[in-house]
């Protein structure tokens, strides 16, 4: 749980800040490709309104950074920006995490507690892993964002609050809709405007900008000296599909610095052959998928037409771009597409 601002009469008092200086922050969403500039002018348009924001995207993307710059090209950047992870909070922490408790509310509750709802006042709260909220938890959510107040545990009263809330999630919300999972009339809540944060395997125009700021970063935060990677290396890195986003290409970058032997450390760029592990795990990975698909009675061709079809989807109906992306010919993909579903999975 990571929060900005806090009271030092109703909260406990914080340990000395470290000597060590903070680590940089490195922003996820340096460059100039046409799917980062799409997703970067709708959200300075999101930014300028009071409107709630669901940010969607794979794990590792960027989705925490992408509510944080919304905050900051916002009205209410001079108000505090507050993060709570959903995932890491105890189900049954959640509410009195959110919404405060008042001493002697529940076991433990030795003090009087603002909740995250209080310490965003005039700010932004971003719900990270909204996806992850239980259904009993949603309700009181959903009160909140209807009446603008709070009720902490064990209080006699409602609380006004003024915050901007901004969700995230890995997961399509309307899936779990469909599942019972979810709440629809919360979803709705926080649909207002909903955000996709682009994959990296769509970004890898803005490749080459985003492994300069990572390297420096991580070169800054580990102690190590920082190299560009040859062009060689950088198209070894293109060809990785990327699963973990741009997390994971910070830390292979990291892997690669630190390990480095003396020879290769003493080079002005990082090589290709020190990114072979990024083959060895892509190979397993493929195991692990077709493991999966037999254990679900998948078919082959029944998989390759799911696949196609993403594609499409990722790439908004761009049939070249999809096609690229599965590895076929526009021709070879627009081929398989005609031919009917029934037949694919025969």
């Amino acid at each position: 749980m990571r929060v900005n601002r806090g009271d030092p009469e109703r909260d406990p008092p914080q340990s000395p800040p470290s000597r060590r200086a903070a680590p940089p922050v490195v922003d996820p969403f340096v460059g100039s490709g046409a799917a980062l500039r799409a997703f970067l002018t709708d959200l300075e348009r999101a930014a300028r309104s009071e409107s709630t924001v669901l940010f969607l995207g794979e794990s590792g993307t960027g989705k925490g950074q992408a509510a944080l710059r919304l905050h900051r090209s916002s009205p209410r950047a001079a108000g505090p920006f507050v993060a709570a992870s959903l995932v890491a909070t105890s189900p049954t922490l959640i509410e009195a995490t959110l919404f405060g408790h008042e001493r002697g509310a529940f076991t433990d509750a030795h003090r009087a507690r603002l909740g995250l709802f209080r310490r965003a006042h005039g700010g932004t709260l971003l719900l990270d892993g909204i996806d992850h909220l239980p259904l009993e938890a949603q309700v009181k959510l959903l009160r909140v964002l209807q009446e603008r107040t709070v009720e902490p545990l064990g209080g006699e009263g409602s609380v006004p609050v003024d915050v901007r809330v901004v969700a995230s999630a890995t997961t399509p919300l309307e899936r779990l809709v469909e599942a019972g999972t979810f709440r629809p009339d919360l979803f709705y809540r926080l649909a207002v405007l909903t955000l996709e944060v682009p994959p990296l395997r769509r970004r890898l125009e803005d490749l080459e900008a985003l492994v300069q700021e990572l390297v420096a970063g991580v070169a800054e935060r580990v102690a190590v000296r920082p190299r560009a990677p040859s062009a060689a290396a950088l198209e070894v890195l293109r060809a990785h599909p990327w699963p973990g986003n741009v997390r994971e290409l910070e830390n292979a970058l990291e892997r690669v610095l630190v390990l480095a032997g003396e020879a290769e450390a003493e080079s002005a760029e990082i090589q290709a052959a020190e990114f072979a592990f990024l083959a060895q795990a892509r190979a397993g990975a493929a195991d692990d998928l077709a493991r999966q698909a037999l254990a679900l009675g998948l078919k082959v061709d029944g998989l390759a037409r799911a696949m196609m079809e993403r594609a499409l989807e990722e790439h908004r109906g761009n049939v070249s771009a999809a096609a690229r992306t599965v590895g076929l010919t526009r021709r070879a993909f627009d081929y398989r597409m005609a031919q009917p579903e029934a037949e694919s999975d025969a």
